[in-house]
């Protein structure tokens, strides 16, 4: 009779479960995880005195839609879809004292923002997904069309300027809140991007997630692996989350708990989304130094990077094919690349546009190169409310930073930049834990300054700042809403 979390539990054990079964085949993985849906359906299907909705902490526990979702299209057994579509019907459920759920599709479709809704939990994120996954599975509009319009709202109002998401644990419509970015927020919001990346093809939902994953995720990590944050806020320090969240440690395993365990998946899902294939060929949306392989056009691919994309935006694809193999390969040009080169073999490409997919087209072989150069120019996002008077930098998908220990000023003395007569040069950092990038500039007073990643900036806890004084600045806001308009 008490109030638990218990079907959120059992929702995350059944899409680690459906996962490892897909990598190994392992037929008691996939056994446990019917038998889970199954004790959900005999205790909640139909009629049942007790409705799923009635247990409470309905942003948790309604997100077994998502995973029964995944495990009707792995088994076509009609009593999880059915299962799946009743939670749906439930997130209208009212009670005396009003909605007792998120009501996601009702006021999505009506253009509702998230934030507005009854449930702006970053939980909610997992049930609304689910939405994604039934459009897949029946073809109805409604549900493509509500997830899209939360996807979009929360990335216009609701990622702040590292990527992240949440302000104190849920929407609040408001991009420059101080609020705490909880990891386990960023998390649920890539994987929802995932989702919209799968269901649309948007290269700017992959910007987004690059965004994300290279600042974000990078920045929620300690250096040593050892712990991950529970807040990794725009500006301030960097803690280990079992000093924020005590209550949650645990003797022996004090760095092991909700969101430190959680972190590692923001690296993991990578594997979702760094290549993607339909059935014209492949689409590539992560660059870095590494092997991608996978089916494309009747044999093997290998692509091969070799970069140090972020820090330059050069970077070599060099292809291996089993066979010669005819099929598209869609390169990702970030919308904030406003002049890109594309060649193959040497010769140039036409039509690369940013905020699009560079499609080549050709019978591919083992030797065949391609370059792609991206426009690494300042770009800026103008603040507001919270942030006003201030602005972010960024150099391609970097977050631009400043962080004490790497400067000789304190950070309420940070000098103001002006972006008109802005020039970086590269620095050479010393020490035990270097950036990813460190770049340093003259500010109008003369003083110098130096910026790192995001990712790297507060290591070892050093103050730092990513919302900055700069001066003539253009006010257009870098954010995937100028797309989406």
């Amino acid at each position: 009779g008490q109030r638990t979390w218990d079907t959120w539990s059992h929702y995350h054990l059944m899409l680690g479960l459906m996962l490892w079964h897909e990598e190994t085949r392992d037929k008691e993985a996939l056994a446990c995880v019917t038998g889970i849906a199954d004790l959900i359906c005999r205790k909640y299907l139909g009629r049942k005195k007790t409705r799923l909705v009635d247990t409470g902490s309905t942003e948790m526990n309604l997100a077994p839609v998502h995973a029964l979702c995944i495990l009707y299209r792995k088994t076509k057994s009609e009593r999880y879809l059915k299962m799946a579509l009743q939670i749906v019907d439930e997130f209208a459920a009212a009670g005396k004292e009003g909605q007792l759920a998120g009501d996601y599709l009702r006021q999505a479709l009506r253009g509702n923002e998230f934030f507005q809704t009854p449930k702006p939990r970053w939980e909610s994120l997992h049930p609304i997904m689910g939405l994604a996954e039934l459009y897949l599975i029946t073809g109805k509009d409604q549900y493509r069309q509500a997830f899209e319009q939360i996807w979009w709202s929360i990335v216009e109002l609701d990622r702040h300027n590292n990527g992240g998401f949440s302000s104190g644990e849920q929407a609040q419509g408001n991009p420059y809140h101080p609020g705490a970015i909880e990891t386990c927020c960023t998390i649920a919001w890539i994987a929802m991007s995932v989702e919209m990346l799968r269901l649309t093809g948007d290269s700017i939902v992959a910007d987004e997630l690059e965004l994300s994953t290279t600042n974000s995720v990078v920045g929620l990590h300690a250096a040593s692996g050892r712990w991950a944050t529970y807040n990794t806020p725009m500006g301030g320090v960097r803690r280990a989350s079992a000093h924020d969240i005590v209550f949650q440690s645990r003797e022996g395993t004090p760095e092991l708990h909700c969101c430190s365990v959680n972190a590692a998946r923001g690296f993991g899902m990578l594997s979702d989304w760094a290549l993607m294939g339909d059935d014209d060929g492949l689409l590539l949306n992560w660059y870095g130094a590494g092997t991608m392989s996978a089916d494309a056009g009747g044999g093997r691919v290998t692509l091969d990077q070799r970069t140090d994309y972020p820090r330059s935006g050069g970077v070599t694809i060099y292809v291996s094919t089993s066979g010669t193999a005819e099929f598209d390969l869609r390169l990702r040009i970030p919308h904030w690349s406003r002049r890109t080169s594309v060649t193959v073999n040497g010769d140039p490409v036409q039509n690369v546009w940013p905020g699009a997919y560079c499609s080549v087209s050709r019978r591919w072989q083992t030797g065949d190169v391609v370059e792609l150069t991206l426009d690494m120019g300042l770009h800026y996002w103008v603040g507001k409310r919270d942030c006003e008077g201030s602005a972010s930098i960024y150099r391609g998908p970097v977050l631009l930073t400043y962080d004490r220990r790497f400067n000789e000023v304190d950070p309420d003395d940070v000098p103001a930049l002006d972006a008109r007569f802005l020039v970086l040069r590269h620095a050479v950092a010393t020490g035990r834990h270097r950036p990813v990038l460190l770049l340093e500039c003259d500010a109008p007073d003369g003083r110098a300054l130096r910026l790192c990643d995001f990712g790297s900036a507060g290591e070892g806890g050093s103050p730092y700042r990513s919302w900055l004084s700069v001066l003539g600045v253009t006010p257009t806001q870098f954010s995937a809403q100028i797309h989406h308009t």
